[in-house]
């Protein structure tokens, strides 16, 4: 099957992968590339040259991994520079029998599609969450069912207009088109998350850098999400104030640390390129926990805002770098959330941790949009492969 190449835009580094299905059982890497940069913050860029220095050298690199050239690139979009917009349609059931036919769901979605009033924004993809048919409501593709009235709840994924002009401006000297934009979370929550544990809402938990993402997703679709701006650099950023140390210190310090466990020792010493230290590990145990309280209490508050009730026991996953690669992270979070969290994650030889996953689940997500010579985009005759690649997974 022919390679294809993602770009993955995290809040602290650029990823380039090019790799290809194995008879659909698995991704061969070509080639891959990570690269620092200066990040994001808030849904805005702040270094447009660090972005495209960070994005031309992770394409030129994996260029050179792979021994290809790179022509088209699918770019992961980040949950800051996206949106969701739930809309629901109806559409009669002409002749043929009163039976839904292919060309009805691409119809159907159209429409919902239609009822969209968005300026700034430019449409990723279309993904039915629910279908209804003679009032009942399915996941289940209704193609060739009998009804009058066909109905869908579509969620609609959007992407910044400013987002893709400094894609596109920063892939233009390499001669690189972008083949499509997808969305990171609906990717990882496709390639994390089980199809059967998708009937009902689950919850994916994507702690990075500079934020975290907290996303629903419903069958084949996201509904929802919120952005919460703490991640692993503030849990650094609090350890380098507050034991008065350089940041590349506190990540280490960082690392050592683990959640609900009694120190072997009442101290640490840290050492810095000026000297080493003694460190009281009650300071360090404080100044985390602060935080990552912090952040379970805005976890929390956002899970309720999206309507989501520990008590209702949802399947839940962890993804991202940050807490959820701490030792006892996991942990800390599931006692905090009082949630059952999995974690889950693409395997790939040497790059088997939760911080490549978003890369890994956006090149799958591609590969199978892509499959059969299948196009992405919403034009009539494609959609329904589409979602049959997407539901199921």
């Amino acid at each position: 099957m022919k390679p294809a190449a993602v770009l993955d835009i995290g809040s602290s580094k650029i990823v380039c992968l090019c790799g290809s299905f194995v008879n659909h059982d698995g991704i061969t890497v070509h080639g891959v590339s990570v690269c620092p940069y200066n990040g994001y913050q808030g849904g805005v860029f702040a270094d447009h040259r660090s972005l495209h220095n960070a994005i031309v050298e992770s394409v030129s690199k994996a260029e050179q991994e792979a021994r290809m050239r790179i022509r088209e690139a699918a770019i992961s979009v980040p949950a800051p520079f996206s949106k969701i917009i739930l809309t629901e349609a109806t559409l009669p059931i002409g002749n043929r029998g009163k039976r839904v036919m292919a060309e009805d769901i691409d119809d159907v979605i159209s429409l919902s599609l239609k009822k969209v009033k968005l300026s700034g924004y430019v449409l990723m993809h279309s993904t039915p969450v629910s279908f209804t048919v003679g009032g009942a409501v399915s996941s289940a593709l209704p193609t060739g069912a009998k009804t009058e009235e066909l109905g869908a709840l579509v969620s609609h994924m959007y992407v910044q207009e400013e987002f893709v002009r400094a894609m596109e401006q920063a892939l233009a000297p390499l001669d690189i088109e972008i083949s499509m934009s997808v969305s990171s979370q609906l990717c990882a929550a496709l390639a994390i998350i089980p199809e059967k544990e998708r009937v009902r809402p689950a919850i994916l938990i994507d702690v990075g850098y500079t934020h975290t993402d907290v996303s629903i997703v419903e069958n084949a679709a996201l509904t929802d999400i919120r952005t919460i701006d703490i991640g692993g650099k503030h849990l650094s950023s609090d350890l380098a104030f507050g034991l008065d140390i350089p940041l590349e210190t506190a990540e280490q310090v960082k690392r050592r640390f683990v959640f609900l466990q009694e120190p072997l020792s009442s101290t640490e010493i840290v050492r810095t390129p000026t000297g080493a230290k003694r460190v009281d590990h009650a300071a360090i145990e404080l100044i985390l926990e602060a935080r990552a309280g912090e952040l379970v209490t805005l976890i929390r508050a956002a899970l309720k805002e999206m309507g989501i009730s520990p008590e209702a026991s949802p399947i839940t996953y962890l993804t991202g770098g940050g807490i959820a690669m701490m030792k006892g992270g996991i942990d800390y979070l599931k006692r905090g959330l009082q949630l059952e969290i999995q974690r889950d994650t693409p395997w790939v030889a040497d790059m088997d941790t939760p911080n490549y996953t978003s890369c890994f689940a956006a090149l799958d997500f591609v590969l199978r949009a892509t499959s059969d010579d299948i196009v992405t985009n919403t034009s009539p005759g494609t959609l329904m492969d589409r979602l049959r690649n997407l539901f199921t997974k």
